[in-house]
């Protein structure tokens, strides 16, 4: 039985788990501290709960103290994923014509997409993001290209990533929930200034200059009037190890 998210509960950072505004940023859920979810990251276990309801995660074949590997539970959780859309598809065109469950549609279509990825699963990851992206019901909202340039990098299409990053970036920088020192306007520069560091040295300017622009923001989170401040400490650790990985690219091209 799965355990509900109604006892001890774990956030994206340690530093949000003690910030009552920042749990109520809308990409921010509870998820469960027990063996079964403590070995998977706070991304996928967040898509995947969002997905349930209390009485349906009570009914899962989860057991809160299993410490199977990783690929054992995202098998796992990929199965009642494809079993959920599976149901939700009989009973509905696709995509749905209405909203509200064209938004479900959706996000069912993205956490399977989550977990093909965290399996390896890319050719059918592939399939999953493109069948999200080109049913969009909402064409302003760019957030599944994010995912869809992720993926794009993931395939070693470094120029396509970069062309599909730079306008959700721009997008990302705009949105009122969102904006510039947002952890995913953040994010989708470190996608771009990979993108840009595999297509060859004639681009390592643009690295060199997208990091420290990246930096700069980052520095910037914090108060006064930082809306994201509670996630710089984890930004700087992820900037030190996109650097960390640019680096181990560099030394394996000598």
């Amino acid at each position: 039985m799965a355990t509900s998210t109604t006892g001890a509960v774990r956030y994206s950072t340690a530093n949000v788990s003690k910030s009552d505004s920042a749990q109520s940023f809308s990409w921010e859920s509870p998820v469960p501290v027990n063996e079964f979810w403590d070995s998977i990251s706070y991304c996928p276990a967040r898509n995947f709960l969002d997905n349930f309801t209390e009485q349906e995660l009570a009914s899962l074949p989860i057991d809160p103290d299993s410490t199977s590997p990783n690929e054992e539970k995202f098998s796992l959780l990929l199965h009642l994923f494809q079993e959920k859309f599976a149901k939700f598809a009989k009973e509905e065109t696709t995509p749905p014509r209405t909203p509200d469950d064209h938004n479900r549609w959706s996000r069912l279509l993205q956490a399977i997409y989550t977990m093909q990825s965290e399996l390896g699963q890319i050719d059918e990851a592939g399939k999953t993001i493109h069948l999200i992206v080109d049913n969009r019901s909402d064409r302003s909202n760019l957030a599944p290209m994010h995912m869809l340039a992720d993926h794009l990098f993931r395939e070693g299409k470094y120029a396509e990533a970069e062309a599909t990053e730079r306008p959700v970036c721009a997008w990302m920088d705009a949105h009122e929930k969102l904006g510039r020192d947002s952890p995913q306007a953040i994010n989708a520069r470190r996608i771009i200034a990979r993108a840009l560091w595999n297509q060859g040295a004639t681009r390592r300017a643009e690295v060199e200059a997208l990091v420290e622009e990246i930096k700069g923001i980052v520095e910037g989170m914090a108060p006064p009037g930082g809306r994201f401040a509670v996630y710089q400490e984890e930004e700087r650790e992820l900037n030190a190890a996109m650097m960390a990985e640019l680096q181990a690219w560099e030394e394996d091209l000598k």
